[in-house]
């Protein structure tokens, strides 16, 4: 094998991002550029609207009622399933009988 195509091919390799920073087989690193823009506001307040239940099985939910900048968050929470029956209770003590 050629020393120069198998010295080349160890170098990608060295160099390949896979493996190791790409900075290695590069120039120097460059001046850092300019800031960029301020980004959009972001939401002002975050506000927890409604709480409901949902039928069992169905998904959870949540929606914003309010703006992008005063959020009001609602939520839909779905029941859990209706669990097995208990045991049955003791029976209560007899009421008063009324005379008419």
């Amino acid at each position: 094998m050629n020393e120069e195509i198998y010295q080349n091919a160890i170098k990608r390799i060295e160099c390949d991002s896979r493996f190791r920073p790409t900075s290695c087989c590069s120039g120097g690193r460059g001046a850092t550029g300019p800031t960029g823009p301020t980004g959009p506001q972001g939401p002002a307040t975050v506000t927890i609207g409604t709480v409901n239940t949902g039928a069992p099985g169905t998904p959870a939910s949540v929606f914003n009622s309010g703006t992008d900048q005063n959020n009001i968050l609602n939520f839909v929470i779905p029941a859990g399933a209706t669990g097995a029956t208990g045991a049955t209770g003791p029976t209560g003590p007899t009421g008063a009988t009324v005379k008419g």
